[in-house]
């Protein structure tokens, strides 16, 4: 993830969740599911928010484990800062203003580490050490999810998820410039991987119970968890 995307974010930073409740096809479903199918027991006592953006999944977090540590981590300095305006009257909220390239966290330190569309914005090789390191910092038995964008497996599934997209975003109130907007960003700095690849690549740096829980159109949540 690089400074380009930082400005990106900064410049959204007021209107993000607006612009991105238009956008994204069941967006509040996407944080239903990343906790509904967690174990019934799992009480984690720290929890880190990989790519928190403005708090929509920090919401999220709080709503479901309210007496958690959360480390809440971003690229963008504005967008951190509106997380922290919202949730200025939760003292167990730590803020990160770093990248994903290092996860600067001791060994064992997390319960559970979540991220809602951030991943996509590192490249193929960064992917797999963020998912190393991921796996470092996560205590045993800690769970890791993420939603995320996707790629197709052939090129063809991967116009019609976009074709799909457009349609859908633009029923929910995107403008067509708004749309041409996220088209460029999404030219100029994301970077779609299909879903197999990342299953693939979790199990081999030393994860278990690898499953995709939820997916809708080029949308999915990926569980998986230390041994």
């Amino acid at each position: 993830m690089n400074i380009s995307v930082e400005s990106f974010y900064n410049q959204l930073s007021s209107d993000y969740t607006a612009l991105i409740s238009k956008c994204v096809p069941r967006y509040e479903e996407i944080f239903y599911n990343l906790f509904c199918y967690l174990p019934k027991d799992f009480k984690p006592q720290r929890i880190l928010d990989l790519g928190c953006g403005t708090g929509n999944l920090t919401a999220a977090i709080l709503h479901h484990f309210p007496n958690a540590e959360i480390h809440a981590l971003d690229i963008s300095a504005d967008i951190l800062n509106e997380c922290k305006t919202r949730f200025k009257e939760n003292t167990n909220i730590i803020y990160h203003q770093q990248d994903f390239s290092v996860l600067d966290f001791p060994e064992n330190h997390f319960d559970f580490i979540v991220s809602s569309i951030a991943i996509h914005h590192i490249k193929d090789d960064e992917k797999k050490k963020l998912y190393q390191q991921i796996l470092t910092i996560l205590k045993p038995n800690g769970i890791f999810e993420f939603a995320d964008q996707t790629r197709g497996i052939t090129e063809e599934i991967y116009q019609t998820h976009i074709a799909r997209w457009k349609i859908e975003a633009l029923k929910l109130g995107s403008t067509p410039k708004n749309w041409d907007m996220w088209m460029q960003h999404q030219t100029d700095h994301d970077y779609h991987t299909p879903v197999v690849w990342h299953l693939e690549q979790l199990k081999e740096v030393g994860f278990t119970n690898i499953d995709v829980l939820w997916k809708n159109i080029m949308w999915v949540i990926v569980y998986a968890q230390k041994k």
